[in-house]
């Protein structure tokens, strides 16, 4: 069985992956797309304790408007509020790195497979972050992630080409067989019957 750290590992490499496919007809339209990884975010800025943003996506519309769109991707049960604080200082270090002309619309995105805390939600707000959410799978929350991004772009038909390959959106936890009571059980449920008394008082 992976390990946490490597099946986080792959969630990335997935989200990527699903992206990358709505920027490929992004490009189709005469957009100028890129995403890059963490490793890639920090070459391209010579710092490497750029930590805290697994993928950064820039949009260039045929306007000259980017769109840059920061995300953190969680495939685990429970976050803490230093992973968010991590993450919105991160965001906040690499905007100062980018000419504002450059960053026309800036979207923070907080991918997860659960419910961030109370406290983590409302850095998250606070700080400008959209909260994606999903435990089903993480094709699912993959496929939701790169959908939530196009529609910010206005341009939904962007997913479709990635929706027709998207691998099985199912739970890979298979639920049991639902319990079946027998006849006798059946039967006593069926004929058993409820008597109420009422008392009346005349006055």
């Amino acid at each position: 069985m992976a390990s946490a750290g490597a099946i986080g590992f792959l969630f990335e490499d997935l989200v990527k992956d699903t992206i990358a496919q709505t920027l490929t007809f992004m490009n189709t339209l005469g957009w100028k797309t890129c995403i890059r990884t963490e490793q890639e975010i920090r070459d391209a800025f010579c710092e490497q304790s750029l930590n805290g943003v697994d993928h950064m996506v820039e949009i260039e519309d045929l306007s000259g408007n980017t769109s840059i769109f920061l995300l953190q991707e969680k495939w685990k049960i429970l976050t803490n509020q230093r992973e968010v604080s991590q993450f919105l200082d991160c965001c906040s270090r690499i905007l100062s790195r980018i000419p504002e002309e450059r960053r026309t619309y800036v979207h923070r995105l907080w991918v997860t497979r659960s419910q961030p805390s109370l406290n983590g939600e409302k850095s998250l707000l606070e700080g400008g972050a959209h909260i994606v959410q999903c435990m089903t799978s993480q094709n699912l929350l993959a496929q939701i992630t790169a959908q939530y991004i196009c529609e910010i772009m206005e341009v939904r038909e962007a997913s479709f080409p990635m929706i027709r390959n998207m691998g099985s959106l199912l739970s890979s936890s298979i639920p049991d067989d639902p319990v079946i009571l027998d006849n006798s059980k059946t039967a006593l449920a069926a004929t058993t019957t409820y008597k109420m008394r009422v008392n009346v008082h005349k006055e």
